[in-house]
């Protein structure tokens, strides 16, 4: 288990069932223990009130207390790694939210104690995790296809590579110039070529949504709804996904033109059935950044 949490891509497969067994710990509710030493610290470089309110819960299930800096006084911390370097001689370990890739890199760089990312640039194992717990809640993971549908967030591709790494197959969805970062592409292919999964690139949305057990329907980048017009997830455009598949949001509550609103109260959303479950994805991911072994080990 790494020290610290930008990603999820990182992972293998037993670090990944280790989170999973976590989780369920969690849901079932066994309790782990956090470190006595100093409050967890959150530092939200932006607004992230749902991210914050997963992890504060998990926190407190783990008899942790939380220290919370929002956005300006994040900002006045300055130099990420001087940052880093001081918030570590008071906390046992350290949250993000929100934060940019380069000042993430630089901040995990210089601390001192563990460090776990939550809806950044880098990724957001919080909400992936969730994500993942829901697709395990419907099927087992390797039985699935996931389509990404949009410009894929750093969540998003989270969630490709870790199915991919547990023998679920993905399909990216979308306009001509929006195809996913290269790098996580790749990641993507070799983790699904290792499980025997597939994965399709294309900006065809019939051939991107064609048997998906789940869609992950991401919101247009802004100014750009010309181009992504002619990808609006409908009701008549999901005839080609499996019976029973599942739509998924990063934000449900800000959910736009991307998808048709009857969309959201069809027994297909899940949405609300994965942030129901990032309580326990944070719990997951607290419980290994303070105690990495063995999950059997943790449970106080």
């Amino acid at each position: 288990m790494p020290r610290s949490f930008l990603s999820l891509s990182n992972l293998g497969n037993a670090d990944l069932a280790d989170l999973e067994l976590r989780a369920s710990m969690s849901a079932v509710g066994a309790r782990f223990t956090g470190e006595a030493r100093g409050a967890l610290a959150l530092l939200s470089a932006a607004p992230r009130p749902y991210a914050r309110l997963a992890v504060e819960s998990a926190a407190s299930r783990m008899g942790l207390r939380t220290t919370a800096m929002g956005p300006d006084e994040v900002s006045a911390l300055g130099d990420a790694a001087v940052a880093a370097r001081a918030v570590g001689e008071h906390a046992p370990a350290t949250v993000l939210l929100g934060w940019s890739a380069e000042r993430a890199g630089a901040f995990v760089a210089a601390s001192p104690g563990p460090v776990l990312v939550a809806d950044g640039a880098t990724g957001d194992p919080v909400g992936a995790l969730a994500d993942l717990l829901a697709l395990r809640a419907a099927a087992p993971l390797a039985s699935h296809r996931l389509a990404v549908l949009g410009d894929a967030s750093p969540r998003a591709l989270d969630l490709a590579v870790a199915l991919a790494t547990l023998g679920g197959s993905v399909a990216f969805v979308h306009p001509v110039g929006f195809a996913p970062d290269p790098e996580r592409l790749t990641l993507v292919r070799e983790r699904a070529a290792s499980t025997g999964a597939a994965v399709l690139d294309t900006d065809s949305l019939i051939d991107g949504l064609r048997d998906a057990t789940a869609v992950v329907v991401e919101p247009w980048p802004e100014g750009q709804a010309e181009r992504f017009r002619a990808y609006t997830l409908q009701r008549h455009t999901l005839r080609v996904v499996k019976a029973g598949a599942g739509l998924l949001h990063r934000a449900p509550e800000r959910r736009g033109p991307e998808l048709s609103a009857t969309l959201a109260e069809d027994p297909a959303w899940w949405a609300g059935v994965s942030r129901g479950l990032a309580v326990h994805a944070a719990s997951a991911l607290l419980s290994a950044l303070f105690h990495p072994g063995s999950q059997r080990a943790v449970i106080g």
